[in-house]
């Protein structure tokens, strides 16, 4: 199967603000700071798509029926992806829990047909067959769970128009690639409180 063109609404690094968003949204101790850090990413996703909306759709090859979260490989149960796209009203019109985890484990290097499964849609019934699909993830390593996920959506009949990521994580000091795609982003980097930058593809899988 081909893969799912990418795009990335920032880049960033292990440890820095967005990273911290990232991670908190979902880990975070207590239910106060979780759904806080949820508010700001939502906010950041939800002010991108109102500039680049139109980029998007030429990236993706033209508008979407379905908006589908990607869910966790390293969680029994849910897709937290979910509580962005429902905050965000653009997605939230076209959002559909069609994913749970399948089969076989996905992981940053492990992709698999089977890593996740297409589940009925209650309100659309079979009609999802041939309908456009636009997948939301938090953030993207190796893109590995995404394409795994892509797979699973198209084997049910459902087309990938393309997969939007809310943080593309990158390791300058890992390899000279990388540094370079890093260097490459300075000047269109979004931090955790800007939003003003165009939309990028994701880059190669590290």
């Amino acid at each position: 199967m081909p893969l799912a063109p990418v795009t990335a609404v920032t880049s960033y690094r292990v440890g820095d603000k967005m990273h911290r968003l990232l991670r908190g949204y979902k880990d975070a101790s207590s239910v106060d700071a979780r759904s806080a850090y949820q508010v700001r990413l939502a906010a950041i996703l939800r002010r991108w798509l109102g500039d680049h909306r139109e980029r998007l759709l030429n990236r993706t090859g033209g508008p979407w029926d379905l908006t589908v979260g990607v869910p966790s490989s390293n969680r029994p149960i849910g897709t937290p992806v979910d509580t962005l796209i429902q905050a965000v009203p653009d997605l939230a019109r076209t959002h559909r829990r069609l994913l749970v985890r399948g089969t076989a484990p996905t992981d940053h290097l492990v992709a698999s047909r089977l890593g996740f499964a297409v589940v009925p849609d209650r309100e659309a019934g079979h009609r999802t067959r041939a309908l456009r699909a636009l997948m939301v993830d938090d953030s993207f390593t190796t893109g590995a769970r995404a394409q795994s996920a892509a797979a699973a959506l198209r084997m049910a009949g459902i087309q990938v128009a393309g997969v939007l990521v809310v943080g593309r994580v990158v390791a300058p000091e890992a390899a000279s690639w990388q540094a370079a795609y890093w260097d490459s982003m300075a000047e269109v980097r979004v931090s955790p409180f800007d939003a003003h930058h165009r939309p990028r593809d994701a880059g190669p899988p590290s």
